[in-house]
């Protein structure tokens, strides 16, 4: 009697305790997951906003990746996970391609695309294939973080992005500041448990004004596996600046270009914003570095 009120315990506890303390498990290494990015772009984002055109080295900085949710001892092991770095080297993605037409004092179209080393390519991206909770990635790509899932997919915390309404709403004078980040570094996969180190160094950061008394257009088309967040990313915001879309602002849908390998798709999404007065625009390069903590 007392073996079967163990074992009738025990089933108990398995099939319904371990199931929740698990996904309470993942969930909570999800969200420790977002904050070590979020940190690891706002580390990189202050290191730009206080390093271009500056003499200054900035410093290193070290962010740890927790790999894994803790497992349960004896009845389940941990949930572990995969971290990628694919550099702008052998990932296009993700690309800004930029032009605007500026006044110097003769009108001149400022352009940056693949064929003038405008990429913003690079990633770096943690893979949590969990088990009660919901498989997730976690990117950092073009200065941005983001959150993808079976579901769908978000931009948690957006690049430097700035858009200003200087006049009114029939006739906006808009500036905008755009930060771009590639990232370079070694092709690597690190899969398992525990946490490993992320290093970033910032090789490059310089911002450059351009403006148009008459007001331009500016295009910008982006290629990433995650066009729809970044879609969603460029609507919410120029909608809080008070822009409408169809009269201040155009954005198509993204479109999807499959290949025989999944692992290769991506989309290509254009945004093209109007009267345009000032854009002043920031590149950064970054290269990465992932490895055993203290062994990188």
């Amino acid at each position: 009697m007392a073996l079967l009120v163990f074992l009738a315990f025990m089933g108990i506890f398995t099939n319904q305790f371990v199931p929740v303390w698990m996904s309470d498990n993942e969930s909570t290494h999800m969200s420790t997951v977002i904050e070590q990015f979020i940190n690891l772009k706002s580390s990189i984002d202050i290191s730009i906003s206080n390093n271009p055109n500056s003499l200054i080295a900035p410093s290193p900085i070290f962010v740890p990746v927790t790999l894994s949710a803790p497992g349960i001892p004896v009845f389940a092991g941990p949930t572990a996970g995969i971290l990628t770095l694919g550099p702008n080297a052998l990932s296009s993605k993700t690309n800004f391609n930029l032009t605007y037409t500026w006044l110097s004092p003769a009108s001149e179209t400022y352009s940056i695309n693949a064929s003038n080393d405008g990429h913003s390519g690079g990633y770096l991206e943690l893979y949590c294939p969990n088990r009660y909770f919901v498989e997730q990635k976690i990117v950092y790509e073009g200065g941005a973080v983001i959150l993808n899932q079976s579901d769908g997919e978000f931009i948690i915390a957006g690049p430097q992005l700035s858009v200003r309404n200087l006049g009114s709403v029939s006739n906006p004078n808009l500036v905008i500041k755009l930060t771009q980040v590639s990232i370079e570094g070694n092709n690597n996969t690190i899969g398992g448990t525990g946490s490993k180190g992320v290093v970033a160094e910032m090789e490059f950061a310089d911002s450059v004004a351009y403006n148009n008394s008459a007001g331009s257009d500016l295009a910008i088309t982006i290629e990433s596996k995650h066009g729809y967040a970044w879609m969603n990313y460029f609507s919410r915001t120029l909608e809080a600046a008070g822009l409408i879309s169809g009269t201040h602002y155009e954005i198509d849908d993204p479109v999807l270009h499959s290949f025989s390998n999944d692992d290769r798709n991506y989309y290509t999404l254009t945004l093209v914003i109007h009267d345009v007065y000032v854009f002043d625009h920031t590149r950064a390069l970054v290269t990465l570095t992932i490895g055993e903590l203290g062994v990188i």
